[in-house]
């Protein structure tokens, strides 16, 4: 009888074992630290100990060979790199047009209130009520009274810079009436062509007034509502479009990645450079459809 020392190979405790009447031979035995199932061989000599982890050995021992019986693959074999250049492609058009998105976006934030350096343009106001034109107007701007020509019908004429400005109108018997426009950069007088008259929300614009005493306010004309609220919408849909094209990159889904795709056209990006990108990564996201970890 002879008891002998043997370290686990997993958690390294320290073992040991009574030998009884056997000189070699194989024992199974359970580590007393971690429980693993382990295997005691004893040398012919009866002097040393080889310990094997029982869950190692049915590893090693594990042929790992193809079943005779299975056929032999005869399909075409997957163009893993071609693939994988296309979903690079595909979200470095997402990414693209939503970059553009970014930077279009900034640069509305950063458009001026006033151009310094730039001439002065003719602004048509039209000022009628409900019946008729008006005359004996009289138009401020930012709250100062500015220089105006009359040329009747309603029709005034006045000079100012591309900018932002609040236009008021007061005629007698009638409410104040203002107005908050953006005037964008443009060549004097522009016209159109067949009726020889200003553009409405551009270089002309027209003020409905209405009869009593007070203020009535005409809101914002559309490159003011533009300038205000464009870049942060686009903002926005640029970095939802940017989330896609990490999504698309990484393979997560398949309709994230659509979205991403989605909302990077509609950050207008160069106003048609960015649409154009993302309109194409949208329609090619199907040929990588089936690489997707998940579809929703």
């Amino acid at each position: 009888m002879a008891r002998m020392e043997f370290k686990c190979p997993k958690c390294k405790k320290l073992n040991r074992i009574v030998i009884m009447g056997d000189d070699s031979g194989k024992f199974p035995r359970t580590c007393v630290g971690c429980d693993s199932d382990l295997e005691i061989e004893l040398t012919k000599q009866g002097k040393e100990l080889r310990v094997i982890l029982i869950s190692d050995e049915i590893n090693t021992n594990v042929a790992k060979v193809v079943p005779k019986d299975y056929k032999q693959y005869e399909g075409k074999v997957p163009e893993t790199s071609e693939k994988t250049a296309m979903v690079k492609i595909i979200s470095l058009l997402i990414f693209t047009a939503a970059l553009m998105g970014l930077m279009t976006g900034g640069l509305l934030f950063t458009v001026p209130d006033q151009y310094d350096g730039v001439e002065k343009i003719k602004i048509g106001i039209v000022v009628k009520n409900s019946t008729t034109t008006l005359e004996n107007a009289i138009i401020l701007v930012d709250s100062q009274e500015i220089n105006q020509t009359y040329f009747g019908n309603g029709s005034y004429d006045i000079f100012l810079k591309p900018g932002k400005y609040k236009i008021e109108v007061r005629v007698p018997l009638h409410k104040n009436c203002t107005m908050d426009v953006y005037i964008p950069l443009q060549d004097n007088n522009l016209t159109l062509v067949e009726i020889n008259q200003g553009l409405e929300g551009v270089n002309q614009f027209t003020f409905n007034m209405q009869e009593g005493e007070g203020n009535t306010n005409l809101g914002e004309n559309t490159y003011s509502l533009m300038l205000n609220w464009c870049p942060g919408i686009m903002f926005v849909f640029s970095l939802i479009g940017v989330w896609g094209a990490w999504v698309t990159y990484t393979l997560q889904s398949y309709k994230y990645a659509q979205i991403g795709a989605f909302f990077s056209i509609l950050a207008m990006g160069f106003l048609v450079v960015g649409p154009i990108l993302g309109f194409i990564a949208l329609v090619l996201l199907p040929k990588i459809k089936n690489m997707f970890n998940r579809s929703f």
